[in-house]
């Protein structure tokens, strides 16, 4: 795998798997494998996901081990989101990251 696509499954897995999830990502891969993953950032008390509330914070210290991590652009994408303003969300941030395999 030279390449690989995140939009939807990090922030689908609860806080607890997703250390898993890195762990096993970075097994499959060979140093220099790209990859481009999508995260939400929102208050999670507002809502319980998923999509679950995953910082830009959190993928730094979950990919950083193993992944040189560089955040593209951070957005507030609530307003095109109308199914998650009626969740009751105030914020719904939208984080872009390339990752590359060390």
């Amino acid at each position: 795998v030279a390449g690989w696509y995140d939009r939807a499954a990090l922030v689908a897995l609860p806080a607890a798997m997703r250390r898993r999830y890195v762990e096993r990502l970075a097994a499959l891969l060979e140093p220099g494998a790209r990859g481009l993953l999508i995260t939400h950032d929102y208050d999670q008390a507002e809502m319980d996901g998923p999509p679950f509330s995953v910082p830009p914070v959190e993928v730094e210290a979950l990919f950083s081990r193993d992944f040189d991590v560089a955040p593209m652009t951070r957005r507030d994408v609530l307003p095109e989101n109308a199914k998650f303003r009626e969740r009751g969300l105030t914020t719904f941030f939208e984080s872009v990251f390339r990752l590359a395999r060390r």
